[in-house]
């Protein structure tokens, strides 16, 4: 019976030559069991599973991701499943590992063919290709803080010291990848943006156009590169130009203005994000030659073919540099998961306009607090702006100011930027209701500023 091969399916992950699924953070890496939720018919081509103990429910597709440690052909597979098998794709080459996807007609020879190549002298490990979803929503603990938020005498260019930035850059020469829901160019504050790629992962056509109902790519892009063609001082309308937005004083209800203007865009929209498309986005983002990459959403769960690719994008690429990745902590005051449980990427909670924490999670995986609740392009018909919130809006708020940062000084590996960030940032004590307390940091951007512009 397939069902019962396919409930006991034991993904051993105790050596290189096996399949890999384990917690980011587990050592020894953790043996985990994919559950079938329903029988496997004949023709199937997906099914809901349970990965247990964790317990994290996936989708499992007739897609498995290979890596290799040397070139593969449709030959050096097994002749068996020949008829079955429906492409073989090498999406990626680096530091030795061929990443590849291969695909095949239905689930059931998927899973056959997945015991049969445990052995293959040429792998490394293998997986299925996995759609991690997303929990059920429940009741997050909370600070039960006062949060003060307001946002017409918040200045953003003031918290970034961007006066002092604009001086020297907006972020000229430096690419940031935005992995979303993608961003419409034909907005107004968004028309003048520098596009070098645009890319849907999904569909996997050239074009990053988002569908009519998703916002958060063109809020992410507004942050980070609005520019308002006209701007009302003092009742007039006057003609934006460089002049004009170097001295503007701050983010108001006239008017947003984007943290890193000159930067280039690579656009790449990502709405479902299989272990095989999270694998796309990441590697379309290091050949287009990203220095940053902004992941303002969450991730409940990381296949280890993205962990380990991730850690060579943010230590060894980029000629040794680095890429910068930032991603969202949990917008819940809860432990974070996923992406934003990965030490190695630079992960941001949020604050509110004082640096209180905004119910916002903090564990030891998170490296920043950064201000949320900020001004972005407003999408609403007669609205010049409207609201950003919670650890998205933080993250590409952060990612904006590194992409200044990185134009201003190229030398700086992401580790250095990264330290320089945590050491520099403001402690603050943060009480809990229960009695206890707890202590976080809060970006200062001043001083980072500071020290990389002092003689």
């Amino acid at each position: 019976m397939i069902n019962k091969i396919c409930a006991g399916l034991l993904l051993l992950c105790c050596t290189t030559a096996s399949a890999s699924f384990s917690l980011p953070l587990t050592d020894p890496e953790q043996t985990l069991v994919l559950q079938f939720e329903q029988y496997i018919e004949a023709g199937q081509t997906d099914a809901l599973a349970v990965l247990m103990p964790l317990p994290q429910q996936v989708k499992v597709a007739s897609r498995l991701i290979l890596v290799a440690k040397k070139k593969l052909a449709l030959a050096d597979l097994p002749s068996d499943y020949k008829e079955v098998i429906t492409s073989l794709e090498l999406l990626h080459q680096y530091r030795g590992h061929f990443i590849y996807l291969l695909s095949l007609a239905d689930l059931t020879n998927t899973l056959r063919l997945y015991t049969v190549l445990q052995q293959h002298p040429s792998l490394l490990y293998l997986q299925p290709d996995l759609l991690p979803l997303r929990p059920k929503p429940s009741k997050a603990p909370s600070l039960h803080n006062t949060l003060y938020i307001n946002e017409n005498t918040f200045s953003v260019v003031d918290y970034l010291a961007l006066g002092k930035l604009w001086q020297h850059t907006k972020g000229h020469g430096v690419k940031i990848a935005v992995i979303d829901t993608g961003v419409s160019l034909n907005l107004p504050a968004l028309q003048q943006i520098n596009q070098s790629y645009s890319w849907d992962i999904d569909l996997d056509i050239a074009g990053a156009v988002p569908e009519p109902q998703q916002k958060h790519g063109n809020k992410v892009a507004g942050l980070i590169w609005a520019m308002p063609h006209m701007l009302s001082i003092g009742g007039e309308m006057l003609q934006i130009d460089a002049k004009l937005l170097h001295n503007a004083a701050k983010f108001s209800t006239d008017h947003a203005v984007g943290i890193a203007p000159d930067a280039e865009l690579i656009a790449l929209k990502l709405q479902r994000p299989w272990t095989s498309n999270l694998l796309r986005a990441l590697i379309k983002s290091e050949l287009q030659q990203a220095d940053v990459i902004n992941i303002s959403w969450l991730l409940p769960w990381v296949a280890t073919p993205v962990r380990d690719y991730l850690r060579y994008l943010v230590s060894e690429s980029n000629h040794g540099k680095g890429i910068m990745v930032v991603v969202a902590a949990d917008p819940q005051f809860r432990p974070n998961q996923g992406l934003a449980a990965m030490p190695e990427l630079l992960v941001v909670s949020s604050t509110d306009h004082r640096g209180t924490l905004a119910d916002s999670s903090w564990d030891t995986t998170v490296d920043i607090a950064a201000a949320s609740y900020v001004l972005t392009t407003s999408q609403l018909p007669g609205r010049k702006y409207e609201m950003f919130a919670k650890t998205s809006s933080s993250a590409a708020l952060v990612s904006g100011w590194l992409a200044l940062l990185r134009s201003l000084r190229p030398d700086l590996t992401v580790t250095e930027l990264q330290l320089l960030l945590t050491a520099t940032g403001t402690a603050v004590k943060q009480p809990l209701p229960q009695g206890q307390s707890f202590n976080y940091k809060v970006l200062n951007a001043s001083q980072v500023v500071y020290e990389l512009t002092k003689k």
